[in-house]
């Protein structure tokens, strides 16, 4: 006996399922897929420090061009979790995906090679060479990947408007100022993702501000994708998808 198939209702059966989106018309139906393809994707992830449990079986996909917050209280492994998703640190259990690499199965080395090309961390606290001026700071990651730097150097200065200061060393430099410098050291290599740890906690509301709205640009701009892990409720409203981390438990909000 024949099985007769209502089309219409399969798709929208599809769409369900799927996230597709259906466009109709009177001559056809036309599957238009909107599924985000991952850029990165944390998948089970389990983190122990001794007999403590830091992670426990933590998931998430980050899309091309998303900005995630992850909220959550000091202690609670926000930074643990970044560490994981960047190849800092490895996970007790779990991988990391990033594109179409397990970056929890690659040596040090590797890892380190992988976070240089496509990856930049803003950590939580300063990390800029203090015997190094501005322009130096930013120039290392470049150096380091055996790149051509003045240009690209001169570009991010200004985009980020710090030309005045690019002859200065890290210790003449206010909060506001060494944040858009370590940012812009970040994205010196033009990495396919940016992760930021506490990037306004020790910044003034004026400067937390001009953060936020800089990341906004950022993604706009550069078509960039962002992971930011924050306590702070000045930024509360941005990202596009936003989580909170609790006890070791991812949580979308």
């Amino acid at each position: 006996m024949a099985i007769m198939v209502n089309l219409e209702r399969l798709l929208i059966e599809i769409t369900y399922l799927s996230g597709a989106s259906i466009w109709r018309s009177k001559e056809y139906i036309h599957i238009l897929t909107l599924l985000p393809v991952a850029l990165l994707r944390a998948i089970n992830i389990e983190k122990y420090y001794g007999t403590r449990r830091i992670l426990k079986d933590v998931n998430l996909d980050v899309a091309q061009g998303e900005i995630i917050l992850i909220e959550g209280s000091s202690g609670n492994g926000k930074t643990t979790f970044l560490n994981i998703i960047s190849g800092v640190d490895l996970p007790d259990k779990g991988q990391v995906i990033f594109e179409d690499t397990d970056i929890t199965k690659l040596s040090e080395d590797k890892r380190a090679k992988l976070r240089l090309e496509n990856i930049g961390i803003v950590f939580q606290n300063s990390t800029l060479i203090d015997d190094l001026t501005v322009m130096e700071n930013i120039a290392l990651p470049l150096k380091l990947a055996g790149k051509k730097w003045k240009k690209r150097v001169e570009e991010l200065i200004k985009y980020f408007n710090i030309e005045h200061i690019k002859h200065s060393f890290p210790n003449a430099l206010s909060g506001g100022e060494r944040q858009r410098v370590e940012i812009a050291r970040a994205l010196a290599n033009k990495p396919k993702i940016l992760i930021a740890d506490e990037p306004t906690s020790n910044l003034d509301d004026t400067n937390a501000l001009r953060v936020a709205q800089l990341i906004l640009r950022i993604r706009e701009e550069l078509n960039a994708t962002v992971v930011i892990a924050s306590h702070d409720l000045r930024i509360k409203n941005l990202g596009d998808r936003k989580y909170i981390l609790e006890m070791g438990v991812l949580h979308e909000r």
